[in-house]
């Protein structure tokens, strides 16, 4: 009898062995074939060259079902090298596809085998990991159909992927070099410059007075002027569905800096899952779907019409169209256009029913998770009181639907493993364009250190004006809120401005995983993080090649105005903390110059210390020269040196954009040998690179003439 025991527990092991293997004898091979090359595309009637895949923009959806095993075969068309990364899809640390870090990038006219398990189902995405070739096309949908269909909601009639997307016809590198230098070109051509006109006619002087003595820039929402905004590759489309059918949109955001706001003209919505993992069915009306999220919704059609689906830019500069149906088109109701002014680096507030509202407790410590919800503030992130916030706001604008969303299990993590607690607070200088993690570039400070066995939890605390989209990969994470032990699963989380967000799982892994801002310029401005498993050994192969994740690239521009009377300007070459910058300043008449030539250490967006020489044709004078710049209330510009010949040194200076073309500025200086000098004048921007200026120096006298930037 025992021995008979005995047979059957080992069968039944074997068995169970068996059925948990990832190449387990019945599963699937699915097998495709992609192509990633160059492409020549037309969005808004100029040709520009962009990325696809298999000659597509987006690329091929890819079909699975929970147990198959994917095989894909990545080949690279192009002369530069490119990745793939499964974005939510549980795959073994190598096939990850971020380069450097878990793979090895995809050489040109090389070609790369990922396989791996499928142990999920829902939607998901792939897209590109290198550089910018996201931004430019390489992207698509995956979707994985689980072994046995939910029986809580309504089969669907229709299923169908829609992936939304950004496009400019600018060249990416560009964009991040008017970021880098500082430019308000891509504000001035989506419309969102602040100005003292609009803060005058949207009765915001209090406002706008408060956000200068805290020192902070101008709100914005997003950073990149979008030329279009895509469903499927297209601005416009139609999906034709009989009326009365029911439609499941898997929603996927492949924007590169662009959260959406979603609604439909022909009713609410049903999400039923976020992230690729299934959620209790809940109704909204609107939708604010962040950068690198996915959503399935129900959605249905009504009688005799085709009904607008609409996805708006949160930045409301534009939006693209799929509409269900057949018949006359039904237009979705307009997202209103956000107000900068009344915003104020707190638009993430609103009174909108729909929408989750922030909290602030002034009792709740950093430690204390259980009472901490998506949203919640700490105190030493507001700088201004909820009531005064309140006033503040005009338009609602909601925030992704994070406390609603239940997980349709318990998502407790195992009790007995210890819990580790990690503070990220996510920090930036919009006017550098450097973004960090605790003050911190990826190449400054590069990982999160975590250990096998245990639970893991993010604090996430935002202290900049923009939201930030926080993806990990490898794992899923919960995302704590009101369903408490029911908090829903995700592998991408929304930030708020000036909010928070507390995200916990268990560290089930090995080896290094990427955690970073989706938004993309975000990503390859510094703000990013390994999370890495102690006692983890590195791949050979990657770890020859690991310094380049950690490259600090240079950028460079200039500025050049030429007067009638005089010229001066600056000329810089910087990478995130270091910068050399050439001034000048000469008059044509007298013919006397000064040229300040300096190494810059950028220590945080408030000081920047330096050291070089001054020269000048004044008693053919060199100098040495020490001194720091500091960003004072008002955002005046203050820098003070003192020099080799004991002399010192303070100027302040000041820009005020009085309308979206015509800025003001001034300029006062006190220098212990030459006393006081200042000047002031006005520019009105043409295009990108020319403005025409007007200004009267007191050393030089008056005059007008061009500024060009290179």
């Amino acid at each position: 009898m025992k021995f008979r025991m005995g047979k059957i527990v080992l069968l039944v092991l074997i068995i169970a062995a068996a059925s948990f293997s990832p190449k387990k004898a019945n599963a699937e091979v699915k097998e495709y074939n992609l192509e990633i090359d160059y492409k020549t595309v037309n969005y808004t009637g100029k040709e520009k060259r962009a990325m696809s895949v298999n000659n597509s923009i987006p690329g091929p959806t890819l079909y699975f079902k929970e147990g198959d095993i994917a095989r894909i075969y990545v080949k690279n068309n192009m002369d530069m090298n490119t990745s793939v990364h499964w974005h939510g899809v549980l795959v073994p640390n190598r096939a990850d596809g971020v380069s450097y870090l878990t793979t090895p990038p995809i050489k040109p006219g090389m070609t790369y085998t990922y396989e791996f398990p499928i142990k999920q189902h829902g939607t998901y995405w792939y897209h590109s990991h290198t550089g910018l070739q996201e931004q430019l096309g390489v992207y698509g949908s995956i979707v994985i159909e689980p072994l046995e269909q939910r029986v809580d909601i309504q089969e669907p009639d229709i299923d169908h992927v829609i992936v939304l997307s950004d496009w400019t016809d600018q060249n990416p590198n560009e964009v991040l070099r008017d970021l880098k230098r500082g430019s308000e070109y891509q504000s001035y051509r989506k419309g969102s410059t602040q100005t003292l006109l609009g803060v005058i006619k949207n009765k915001a002087i209090i406002e706008n007075l408060k956000r200068s003595l805290r020192r902070m820039p101008p709100m914005d929402i997003s950073d990149v002027a979008y030329d279009s905004f895509l469903i499927n590759g297209e601005p416009m489309s139609t999906l034709k569905v009989e009326p009365g059918k029911t439609v499941r949109l898997r929603i996927i955001n492949a924007g590169a800096s662009t959260y959406f706001y979603l609604n439909y003209a022909g009713g609410d919505m049903k999400i039923i899952s976020a992230d690729g993992v299934d959620v209790e069915p809940i109704d909204v009306d609107r939708l604010l779907i962040a950068i690198a999220e996915t959503y399935d919704v129900l959605l249905n059609v009504p009688e005799e019409g085709a009904y607008e689906f609409r996805a708006t830019a949160q930045d409301g500069s534009g939006h693209a169209s799929l509409f269900i149906g057949e018949g006359e088109q039904v237009l979705a109701q307009d997202i209103p256009k956000p107000n900068l002014y009344k915003m104020d680096h707190s638009h993430h507030m609103n009174k909108d029913p729909g929408m989750e509202m922030d909290r602030s407790d002034s009792d709740r410590k950093t430690h204390d998770m259980k009472g901490m919800t998506h949203g919640n503030m700490g105190n030493d992130s507001m700088e201004m009181s909820m009531s005064e916030t309140m006033k503040m706001v005009e338009n609602p604008r909601p925030l992704p639907p994070y406390n609603k969303l239940r997980s349709l299990e318990s998502t407790e993590l195992p009790p007995e493993n210890k819990t580790r607690e990690v503070v990220l607070n996510l920090t930036g200088d919009m006017e550098r364009y450097i973004w960090t993690i605790n003050g911190k570039t990826l190449s400054e400070d590069d990982k999160i250190l975590i250990r096998k066995g245990e639970n893991v939890r993010f604090v996430l605390v935002n202290k900049t004006m923009m939201h930030h989209p926080m993806h990990l990969h490898g794992h899923f994470f919960r995302v704590l809120n009101d369903q408490g032990e029911y908090s829903p699963l995700k592998h991408t989380v929304d930030v708020p401005p000036l909010g928070s967000a507390v995200i916990e799982f268990e560290a089930n892994e090995e080896k290094d995983w990427f955690f970073h801002c989706h938004v993309l310029y975000h990503m390859l401005s510094g703000m990013s993080r390994i999370v890495s498993y102690e006692g983890s050994v590195i791949d050979p192969d990657i770890k020859e090649i690991r310094p380049k994740l950690y490259r600090d690239p240079l950028y460079y521009w200039a500025d050049v105005t030429i007067l009638s009377q005089m010229t001066d300007g600056i000329a810089v070459i910087s990478n995130t903390r270091n910068i050399i910058s050439a001034r000048w300043e000469a008059g044509w008449e007298d013919e006397e110059y000064e040229i300040e030539l300096t190494y810059n250490r950028y220590i945080n967006r408030f000081i920047t210390v330096f050291g070089g020489a001054d020269i000048t044709n004044e008693e053919q004078k060199t100098r040495g020269i020490f001194g720091i710049r500091y960003l004072l209330p008002l955002l005046i510009d203050s820098t003070v040196w003192i020099d080799t010949d004991a002399d010192l040194r303070i100027i302040l200076d000041k820009e005020i954009r009085l309308t979206s073309r015509l800025s003001a500025f001034g300029e006062l200086q006190y220098d212990t040998e030459s006393k006081w000098e200042w000047k002031a004048g006005g520019a009105i921007l043409i295009n990108k690179w020319l403005s025409l200026v007007g200004q009267y120096y007191s050393e030089f006298g008056g005059g007008g003439g061009i500024q060009i930037r290179l």
